[in-house]
């Protein structure tokens, strides 16, 4: 049985058993105490944000014992990172996920470091509070009536969490914590690509670039990897993560061929990767485009319906306002248009975690502008 059909039954099962149990419960409530179900209901919506805080907060604890530092915590769009010695908030999102824990990694030693306390935090820290509020349900329901209402919908969306979180799947093609620690466990090169991640993430919270990770860094990767990926008999998400950063390095370098041929390579297998990755790939080979040969029948084949969806669904992103700033400015040449998304590519930058990207997508503004005069001068 494939790793998709087991993800949708693990899911469906605990759907339909979390469903059950829940219904079940509102019922009762509804039917013989109204006050309860409107509690209950209040409860569960709490249950969810509280669960999903203390996940990612399960994450930094665990996290930090194992000698990790904290780079960013982020929960829905809010997220707090570090700027001039204090802590501010940002805006970013990330398709596909509730919450975030970034953190640096101790240094790695021989393909080893602590992954696993990492990556099972969420999980921990979900039980622990399932069972604190089934303890105050157990301690108070005799003299507390809507102590169930209250705690029971909380212990159980931390129960389905927990689970949820702990048996190894992929959603959307995005591995959970459950089967990262399966992965890092057996695979050395997915070890070494998480770590690299993260300590990429790491430099570029502090105002690093791209451009200036050492391409050996990025030496452990099979070479089908770094230059197709295309003949990999199973693609995985860990290591073409670790490969994608090396094609941003190519962009912030602005080596756009080298770029290309990566990204053209890694995408002729697109049906193993994630939408997420599909989708970057995707735009900045609309951006690479739009920089060189910018022609008239291949702009729309790569502007497609799915990745203007996309695009809006990313637009925190700054890339995303710096490739929006360069369609309407070299595509459409419509200027007014352009000037209103540069302001908004502005403004992205104020609320945008990462320093290190702001400063490489305002060096490609630049680029466009000169290609934007490039091209007058052409007319």
């Amino acid at each position: 049985m494939d790793e998709k059909r087991v993800q949708a039954i693990v899911q469906m099962l605990l759907g339909a058993g979390a469903g059950g149990m829940v219904g079940l419960f509102f019922l009762r409530q509804v039917i013989d105490f109204p006050l309860d179900g409107v509690v209950a209901i209040a409860s569960l919506i709490f249950g969810f944000v509280f669960h999903i805080i203390i996940h990612e907060a399960g994450h930094l604890i665990m996290g930090m014992i194992s000698g990790y530092r904290l780079v960013s915590f982020r929960v829905f769009s809010i997220t707090f990172v570090r700027e001039k010695e204090k802590w501010v908030g940002k805006k970013y999102s990330i398709p596909g996920t509730l919450g975030q824990c970034l953190m640096a990694p101790p240094k790695m030693i021989d393909g080893q470091f602590p992954y696993v306390l990492y990556n099972l935090g969420g999980f921990l820290m979900n039980i622990i509070f399932s069972v604190l509020f089934f303890a105050l349900y157990w301690m108070l329901f005799s003299v507390f009536p809507l102590s169930g209402a209250m705690f029971l919908p909380c212990a159980g969306i931390g129960v389905y969490l927990a689970v949820l979180n702990l048996i190894p799947m992929r959603t959307k093609g995005l591995p959970n914590d459950g089967h990262n620690i399966m992965t890092l466990g057996k695979n050395e090169r997915a070890r070494r690509a998480f770590w690299l991640v993260l300590h990429i993430n790491a430099l570029l919270s502090e105002g690093r670039r791209f451009r200036d990770i050492p391409v050996e860094e990025f030496d452990f990767l099979d070479q089908e990897v770094q230059r197709d990926g295309s003949k990999s008999k199973r693609r995985d998400t860990l290591v073409l993560n670790a490969a994608l950063y090396r094609f941003s390095r190519l962009i912030d370098l602005h080596e756009f061929h080298e770029g290309k041929v990566m990204a053209e390579r890694l995408l002729e297998n697109a049906d193993k990767m994630p939408d997420i990755f599909k989708n970057e790939i995707r735009c900045e080979l609309l951006f690479i485009e739009m920089m060189g040969e910018c022609r008239s029948e291949e702009i729309p084949r790569l502007y497609t319906k799915e990745l203007r969806k996309y695009m809006k669904a990313t637009s925190s992103y700054v890339a995303r306002q710096r490739l929006l700033y360069g369609y309407n400015k070299l595509v459409l040449g419509d200027d007014e248009t352009a000037s209103a998304a540069l302001k908004m590519f502005n403004k992205t930058c104020l609320s945008y975690p990462i320093p290190g990207e702001v400063v490489g997508e305002r060096e490609l503004i630049r680029l466009i502008d000169d290609k934007a005069i490039i091209l007058q001068n052409e007319e």
